[in-house]
C-alpha cells in the first residue's frame, strides 16, 4: 500500500520571496510607498501592486490605508522585527562575499625556485597585490627536494619552478622559458662580446651544477650537442652562489637568464650563447585544492609576465 505524502509545511506555502522581503523592508523604513519606490528604483504603482500581492499571499493586512496614510498593522510590526534579522543576515553575507572576493582572511602561499624567486616572482606578486591589496602573501624559496612535499602536503598554493613537480596529486604546466647565459668577471677577455660559444670558454674554471639537477642537465646537453667536454672546477647548488664565485675571480659560470636579471655588482657580465640551452618554467598546484579567484589571477599574471620577457635578438652575423 503506497505511503501518503506528508502534508506541506504551512510556512512553505506562504513563504515570501527575497524581493518581497526587500520591498516590505523598504516601505517600513521609509514609511511611504513613494519613498520605498525611490530607494528600490521602481515605480510607485508597481510597488503598491506588489504589496497587495504580499498581503494576499500572507492572508493578513500589512498596512492600514486611511486618508492617504500608510500605517503598519501590528502583524506588520511583528513581521518587521523578524525581517530585520533577515536583513542583518544579508548584510553579513554581503560583507563576507566582499572579503572573499578581495582575498581577505586568507593567506596566498607561493613558492619558487631561487632564480625565479629572486627575479620574476616579486614582479608577479606585486601585480597580484595591486589587484588584491588586502591579500596576505606567504612566499618561500624552494629547493628541488622541497617542492614536491610543499605542494603534495598542501603547504602552499602554487610553485614556480624550473622543473616539473612529479607527483600524482600535482599539476605542473609549462608556462614559459628562460635560457642559459655565461657569467664572466667584468675584466674577462670575453666581457665585451655580445655572444659566445662553449668553445670560447674551454680551459676556463667552470662553476657549475651536479648533472642530476635541472641546471646541470641542461648544461650537460649543451656540451653534448656541440661535442665539447665539460670540466667542472667548482660544484654549486644555487646559481646565485655561482655568480658570487665569478665576482670573486673563481672563473666563469653557466647560469640561467633569470639569475642574470637580478641586481649584481659591476664586477660581473652576462653573455648570451650563440646556441643557448632552454630553461623551462613550470607553474604547479595541488589538484586536491580548488583554485580561488586569487589563484586564477596569479596564474594569468605569471603567464603574461613570462611571455613579455625580452628575448635576445637573432644573430645577424657569425661570431668571430
Amino acid at each position: 500500500m503506497p505511503i501518503a505524502a506528508p502534508p506541506a509545511h504551512p510556512v512553505i506555502g506562504i513563504m515570501l520571496t527575497i524581493r518581497q522581503i526587500e520591498i516590505f523592508h523598504a516601505v517600513m523604513v521609509t514609511k511611504t510607498v513613494s519613498g520605498a519606490a525611490r530607494v528600490l528604483g521602481t515605480s510607485q504603482p508597481g510597488l503598491s501592486r506588489m504589496i497587495g500581492h504580499m498581503e494576499d499571499k500572507l492572508r493578513f493586512r500589512l498596512f492600514d490605508r486611511t486618508r492617504g496614510r500608510l500605517l503598519p498593522t501590528p502583524e506588520a510590526q511583528a513581521l518587521f522585527r523578524e525581517v530585520e534579522h533577515v536583513f542583518k543576515g544579508f548584510s553579513d553575507l554581503e560583507y563576507v562575499v566582499q572579503r572573499l572576493a578581495k582575498g581577505v582572511d586568507r593567506t596566498f602561499r607561493v613558492g619558487a625556485s631561487p632564480s625565479l624567486g629572486h627575479s620574476v616572482v616579486p614582479q608577479m606578486l606585486a601585480r597580484l597585490t595591486g589587484n588584491y591589496p588586502e591579500v596576505t602573501i606567504q612566499f618561500d624559496i624552494l629547493s628541488v627536494e622541497q617542492a614536491v612535499d610543499w605542494l603534495a602536503l598542501q603547504r602552499g598554493d602554487y610553485a614556480l619552478t624550473v622543473f616539473p613537480v612529479d607527483h600524482p596529486n600535482v599539476l605542473s604546466s609549462r608556462i614559459g622559458n628562460g635560457r642559459m647565459v655565461c657569467a664572466v668577471p667584468a675584466g674577462h677577455r670575453l666581457a665585451d662580446r655580445a655572444r659566445i660559444t662553449l668553445g670560447d670558454i674551454q680551459g676556463e674554471r667552470i662553476q657549475s651544477f651536479r648533472r642530476e639537477t635541472p641546471h646541470g642537465q641542461i648544461i650537460a646537453r649543451m656540451y653534448e650537442d656541440v661535442g665539447e667536454d665539460l670540466e667542472v672546477a667548482t660544484y654549486v647548488r644555487f646559481a646565485e652562489t655561482a655568480v658570487a664565485f665569478v665576482a670573486n675571480g673563481m672563473g666563469v659560470a653557466l647560469v640561467d637568464s633569470f639569475t642574470a636579471m637580478q641586481p649584481h655588482a659591476e664586477t660581473v657580465r652576462f653573455l648570451e650563447f650563440e646556441t643557448p640551452g632552454t630553461l623551462p618554467v613550470y607553474i604547479s598546484r595541488n589538484l586536491d585544492t580548488a583554485r580561488t579567484l586569487v589563484g586564477e589571477t596569479f596564474e594569468e599574471i605569471a603567464r603574461n609576465i613570462l611571455t613579455a620577457l625580452p628575448r635576445p635578438t637573432p644573430l645577424s652575423q657569425p661570431i668571430t
